[in-house]
C-alpha cells in the first residue's frame, strides 16, 4: 500500500513524504470523527404546517387561474359557434371582421393561458426557495447542535441507502413548526 502511495506521489510530483503527510489526519480532524445525518426535504415540505399552508394557497391560486381561463375558453368557443351560425348571411365585410375578432380572442386567450402559467411557476418556485431557505437554516441549526459534520439531503438524488437512525427529518419538521 505504501509502495502505491509512494507511486502516485512521485506521479503527482509529490515526495513519499508530502504524500504520507497528505494522507496522514492531523490531529483536530482525528479527535473529530465523521458524524453524518440526513434530511428529506421534499418529505419536511409536505408535513411542516407553513409547507402545507403554502401548498393549500397555491392550490387555490391555481384554482382561480383555471376558472378564469375556463371561463375565457367558454366565451371563445361560444363566439365561434355563434360566428359559424351566422356566417352564411353575413356580408363578406363583416365576415372578415368577426374573423378577425375570433382571431384576437384566440391570441389573447392564448398570452392569458401562457401569462398565469408563468406566474404560478414563479410564486412556486419562489415559495418552494422561500421554504428550502429557511429549512437549511434549521437543519444547519440542528446539525451544528448535535454535532454533525455532514447533512445530506436524501430526495435531491445521490443517496442510496440511509440507516434511519441519522436522518433529521422529524426533528426538522417539529422545529420548524414550532418556529426555532
Amino acid at each position: 500500500m505504501n509502495a502505491r502511495i509512494a507511486a502516485l506521489a512521485l506521479g503527482l510530483g509529490l515526495s513519499s513524504l508530502s504524500a504520507a503527510t497528505l494522507l496522514t489526519p492531523t490531529p483536530a480532524a482525528a479527535q473529530q470523527a465523521l458524524k453524518v445525518g440526513t434530511v428529506d426535504f421534499q418529505r419536511a415540505l409536505g408535513e411542516v404546517s407553513e409547507g402545507k399552508a403554502t401548498k393549500a394557497r397555491l392550490e387555490k391560486m391555481y384554482e382561480d387561474k383555471k376558472a378564469a381561463l375556463q371561463k375565457m375558453e367558454q366565451q371563445l368557443v361560444t363566439a365561434q359557434k355563434d360566428y359559424e351560425k351566422q356566417a352564411m348571411v353575413l356580408s363578406d365585410a363583416v365576415r372578415a371582421q368577426k374573423e378577425q375578432e375570433l382571431m384576437q380572442q384566440q391570441m389573447v386567450f392564448q398570452q392569458t393561458y401562457m401569462q398565469s402559467e408563468q406566474e404560478f411557476q414563479a410564486a412556486y418556485g419562489q415559495a418552494m426557495e422561500t421554504l428550502i431557505t429557511k429549512m437549511k437554516t434549521t437543519t444547519e441549526l440542528i446539525a451544528k447542535e448535535k454535532g454533525y459534520t455532514l447533512v445530506v439531503e436524501v430526495s435531491e438524488g445521490g443517496v442510496v441507502y440511509s440507516v434511519p437512525t441519522i436522518d433529521l427529518t422529524a426533528e426538522l419538521i417539529t422545529r420548524f413548526n414550532a418556529g426555532k
